[in-house]
């Protein structure tokens, strides 16, 4: 019996410690495994990234649309950031961590989806950020909030924009076209004279890269920055602005709040760096709080608003020629559309070996060119970025707007050109 209950116990003691070591190997084995699984799942989402890197590369060589006088490449979002209620800022990279070119503070990039024929509007957002090889950032304001997000992620052009679809599609990861950076409007790195920085709402953008980099660079020169918004929830990039200003005594920030509450701008005061002033900024207030005619003063905002403002400087006795401005797809000027006396033209593409007849005076050349199977370059389609320039071989056109870009003799910029006589384009 008692030989018996030895040899019971024995045998549980055995069988207990090669259980034990079993559920121990059992234990790493999945420990192992999972490790592994993890490993593959890391590599294959990084085999999956290359795939979709080398699958928009391609694209993007073979797109005619992006055969023009710009430089596209593929970026990566790394970081999505919450500026304001209706502001989100992008920050790209190069998905094989190659770093990026310089540009001049101020410029501005061209954005297109990477989706093959999805929505393929193409938009000029202004750099954000002071020149750095390792990221650009752009700051994006939502120009509908009041949009479907079902219909922007179809791809709908009547859902808000592009502006929409990066809001409620774009996220940490996914790739974007961009072209450039481009742009006339940016500050001379070799100038030395005082600059004044004009911004309304999200026109904050290129005056947030030019004065960073004047910090930067030239931290003696004086730097004022005179910013209009309606209050803190609808203040792109205020924050940090002003909290710039504790690290730099040649800056100076003003914020003007036109829909704000008392108590709203004496907390902001009371956090921050900088004045804060209730009401709207207009010239006479500018040319008080800058007290400097020899400075050179860079704006950025509405149309209307850059317009009263200019002239308001000018009453006020800042030179002209001092006044620069940065307008995005500018109002009307001289519209064929509002002409008392229409007439139809012909325009023929001599590459293309077509003709259309122009007769709708709210349609471009290129909406012309595009409806009648003729592949154009595009970009913008705003009259900023340049890419639809084409040869004028014979013929008139005007714009009906103001033209930024630089033409050289005998082109037209067709996405904003109407023609007032019979054309032929070299296209």
């Amino acid at each position: 019996m008692i030989e018996n209950s030895w040899l019971t116990v024995a045998l549980i003691a055995f069988m207990s410690v090669h259980f034990a070591q079993f559920s121990i190997g059992a234990s790493r084995w999945r420990y192992h495994r999972l490790q592994n699984a993890e490993q593959l799942r890391q590599r294959q989402l990084v085999l999956s990234h290359s795939s979709q890197v080398s699958r928009l590369t391609s694209q993007l060589g073979n797109a005619s649309s992006f055969k023009a006088a710009i430089t596209w490449r593929i970026l990566e979002v790394a970081d999505v950031v919450q500026e304001s209620i209706d502001c989100r800022s992008y920050y790209l990279v190069d998905p094989y961590g190659q770093p990026l070119p310089d540009f001049r503070p101020g410029q501005y990039v061209m954005v297109r989806p990477a989706l093959a024929g999805a929505y393929q509007a193409t938009r000029c957002y202004s750099l954000s950020s002071s020149p750095d090889s390792r990221f650009w950032r752009i700051t994006v304001k939502l120009q509908d909030a009041n949009v479907d997000p079902d219909r922007v992620k179809t791809g709908s052009h009547n859902t808000g924009g592009l502006s929409a679809w990066l809001h409620r599609t774009i996220g940490i990861g996914d790739c974007l076209f961009i072209g450039g950076p481009r742009g006339q409007f940016y500050l001379p790195v070799e100038s030395a004279r005082d600059i004044v920085l004009i911004a309304a709402g999200v026109g904050i953008t290129p005056m947030a890269s030019m004065l960073r980099w004047s910090l930067e660079h030239t931290p003696d020169r004086k730097v004022t920055l005179l910013y209009q918004a309606k209050n803190s929830e609808h203040w792109p990039l205020g924050h940090h602005i002003h909290q710039w200003q504790s690290d730099f005594a040649s800056m100076q920030a003003h914020t003007f709040l036109s829909r704000a509450e008392a108590d709203e701008i004496e907390s902001l005061s009371s956090q921050l760096s900088g004045q804060f002033h209730a009401g709207k900024l207009d010239g006479v207030a500018a040319t008080k709080l800058v007290n400097n005619p020899d400075a050179d003063y860079y704006m950025c905002g509405p149309d209307t608003w850059m317009e009263q403002m200019r002239d308001q400087l000018v009453d006020c006795g800042i030179p002209p020629e001092r006044i620069r401005w940065e307008s995005f797809g500018s109002h009307a000027t001289t519209s064929v559309a509002e002409s008392e006396e229409f007439e139809a033209h012909t325009i023929r593409f001599e590459l293309s070996d077509s003709e259309a007849q122009w007769h709708d005076p709210d349609q471009s050349i290129w909406e012309l060119a595009k409806a009648s199977q003729i592949e154009l370059p595009s970009g913008c389609l705003s009259g900023v970025c340049g890419s639809c320039r084409v040869k004028l071989i014979s013929g008139q056109v005007q714009y009906d707007r103001q033209i930024v870009v630089e033409l050289a003799n005998g082109e037209c910029l067709t996405c904003v050109a109407r023609p007032t006589t019979d054309l032929v384009l070299e296209a």
